[in-house]
């Protein structure tokens, strides 16, 4: 047998997946991706999952909504609008462009060279643009809307949630960078997930993360990943933040 001719080889999509480029915070173009489920919405539209760092999360996030919502009495897991935000590479490094776009002020630890501060604007720009363009391309229910980060992308979550509580209905922080900020936990609000690896000992980031769970006047579901690290963290607990978002469980 002989191999196949590389021309027989084509760019492959989901169905339902859509893309489009937005004009972001200072300028800077980002990319939206979207996925929408299968069938008709139900009444009020389906629940939303917003996610950060879309360029890492969100084929896994999509591809997994759409695999397990297909039976969701034993997932767990409804049909959802997954959607995501990416940093483009051609706007400059994508981690200069995270720490800068996730943070809302300098970092403590004095080798930190990255730029920070942008939170405030980001914050505000899916507030005013990012929502209203989702809300108007699917059929989605505002009020069953979620916004999940990992790692900076997790603090994001957590300082925007301390901001502007009511702006979603629920909030998912996996392994968010504590040891830059430390986000009060004594507001009463809407659900909240937080999540980390059980390797995740660099910084105290496994033990800050469970404190400031357990320090929450309402309660916050906290999930430990077994086995894994800072990285695989979010990929672990994808069933999680699935059910999280869609409603149909903790």
């Amino acid at each position: 047998m002989t191999d196949p001719d590389p021309a027989d080889w084509t760019p492959w999509t989901a169905p339902h997946w859509r893309v489009r480029a937005l004009t972001g915070p200072e300028g800077r173009r980002m990319d939206l991706m979207l996925a929408t489920p299968e069938g008709e919405p139900p009444p009020g539209g389906w629940p939303l999952l917003l996610a950060l760092d879309g360029g890492r999360f969100f084929a896994a996030l999509a591809g997994a909504a759409a695999a397990l919502s297909h039976r969701t009495e034993k997932t767990g897991i409804a049909p959802m609008v997954v959607a995501a935000l990416a940093h483009r590479p051609e706007e400059g490094a994508v981690e200069d462009q995270r720490a800068h776009d996730f943070t809302r002020r300098p970092c403590a630890d004095p080798g930190w060279a990255r730029p920070s501060g942008g939170g405030e604007a980001m914050h505000r720009w899916i507030a005013d643009r990012v929502l209203p363009m989702l809300a108007e391309a699917a059929p989605v229910d505002v009020a069953r809307a979620t916004l999940f980060g990992h790692s900076l992308g997790g603090l994001f979550v957590l300082e925007t949630l301390q901001a502007e509580p009511s702006l979603f209905a629920r909030w998912i922080a996996v392994s968010p960078s504590l040891w830059w900020s430390t986000p009060s936990p004594d507001i009463v609000s809407p659900a909240v997930l937080i999540g980390c690896g059980e390797a995740e000992t660099a910084r105290d980031m496994r033990d800050r993360i469970a404190a400031w769970a357990g320090a929450r006047p309402d309660g916050a579901i906290f999930r430990q990943a077994p086995a894994a690290d800072h990285g695989s963290a979010p990929f672990a607990l994808i069933p999680d933040i699935l059910r999280h978002a869609g409603g149909a469980g903790t």
